[in-house]
């Protein structure tokens, strides 16, 4: 993919956006003239998480449905306050009493620039759609898994894009916290929009660092208290960062290799990481190379992209990563704040995990279901047989789907747990 190409499809994707009128004759804010979804208030006005600042109407292809793009108000992990865009699909028709159900989706990587947000793609409201399907001619993975089968079971589904990948700021990729006040707000913001018939009913779903962010979510689910009531959490693959890294360096140290992009993620996870705690430094754990490196592709490359140029760069230039980090205790104790179960979730998680992920190691999820059954979560753990990191989401579609749909009727949950 070009940089031409790029940005060529983010101008057209910020130019093409309407505005609209509700179904029910309440108009929504939209954004000035000349402004797009994304061009947020600077300063933003005051508010509470969860408001919704302005909205569009897009086209879908999903049959029976209408979609919008949002822009929002939330916060990260420090309390400060962000406008985070993504996009809302709901049920054509009136909605039942009490509202429609929300199932609130966190994406899975996609790196850390603007340019990198999924709903920015030519088509993004839309069945999950992967960077490696023929015929794909998104910059990521996009869609959201199982989208038409939700908006057929009458489900609003809300998609945030988290703080700094569409509207402005810097991306906590694996923040945990930080991606689940986004995930948590964007349920609240779907509410606002009278279109969509969003009841205060919420099922959160997530894909690797958005089952990192579902997990959290739920953890977390207090946040919004009072404005939705958090059901559950299924998180498919989730990232469960602490976990993750040992079996990295164990894979390394036996000889093996890593996947292409893992290399990038941890990139990505290191520059984040740094960047929402001010004791941590970069050059601790990045060489020079490794640091301009990172700070130049954060600015204009998405994850697959960055992946490539890494490989490619190292080659070049000799590793990014310091073979002898320094500052080992400060990052690690960040690196197990950010770990899954710190601290338990009060409503119920599911888990699905592909046995052949090479991505998202079997074995972390397993730690964290573990963790989660100690303390007292009520966790359901699946896993499937020749599925990995890409498949999953597909795989394990009739069963979240199911999961799913039992939180919302108030079924009690099924536990993995002894």
């Amino acid at each position: 993919m070009t940089r031409l190409r790029l940005v060529s499809t983010l101008a057209a994707t910020l130019l093409v956006v309407p505005a609209f009128a509700s179904a029910a004759g309440k108009s929504v804010a939209r954004p000035p003239k000349g402004r797009s979804v994304y061009d947020a208030p600077d300063p933003l006005p005051p508010g509470k998480h969860g408001d919704l600042i302005w909205a569009v109407e897009l086209n879908t292809q999903v049959p029976n449905a209408r979609a919008w793009k949002i822009l929002y108000r939330s916060t990260d992990l420090h309390d400060t306050a962000f406008a985070v865009s993504g996009m809302v699909i709901a049920p054509i028709g009136k909605a039942p009493a009490g509202g429609r159900p929300v199932v609130t989706f966190a994406h899975g990587t996609t790196g850390l620039a603007r340019a990198c947000a999924p709903s920015m793609v030519a088509d993004p409201a839309k069945d999950a759609l992967m960077y490696v399907t023929p015929g794909s001619g998104d910059l990521m993975d996009s869609g959201v898994p199982a989208l038409s089968r939700m908006i057929a079971a009458g489900y609003v589904v809300v998609a945030t894009d988290y703080i700094g990948l569409g509207g402005p700021g810097s991306h906590p990729y694996l923040i945990g916290p930080s991606l689940a006040r986004n995930t948590l707000d964007a349920s609240v913001a779907a509410g606002r929009i009278p279109g969509a018939g969003a009841g205060r009913k919420t099922v959160i779903l997530g894909w690797s660092e958005g089952g990192q962010a579902a997990v959290w979510a739920a953890q977390l689910a207090g946040y919004v208290e009072g404005s939705v009531e958090v059901l559950g959490a299924a998180a498919l693959a989730p990232v469960n960062s602490a976990e993750q890294i040992k079996i990295e360096r164990a894979v390394v140290a036996s000889g093996r290799k890593l996947p292409t992009m893992t290399g990038a993620e941890t990139l990505m996870a290191l520059y984040s990481t740094a960047g929402s705690f001010p004791e941590l430094r970069l050059s601790d754990v990045l060489t020079p190379f490794g640091v301009d490196f990172v700070t130049a592709s954060a600015r204009v490359q998405c994850s697959k992209h960055m992946g490539q140029a890494l490989d490619y760069q190292q080659s070049l230039n000799g590793p990014a990563i310091r073979s002898e980090p320094q500052d080992e205790a400060a990052w690690a104790r960040r690196t197990v704040e950010m770990a899954l179960g710190n601290p338990p979730s009060k409503v119920p998680v599911a888990v699905y995990q592909g046995d052949d992920d090479p991505t998202v190691f079997p074995a972390a999820s397993e730690a964290y279901v573990k963790q989660a059954c100690a303390s007292g979560t009520v966790a359901l753990y699946t896993h499937y047989a020749k599925t990995d990191h890409l498949q999953v989401p597909l795989r394990a579609a009739d069963d979240y789907l199911a999961w799913i749909a039992d939180r919302i009727a108030g079924k009690p949950a099924p536990s993995s747990c002894r």
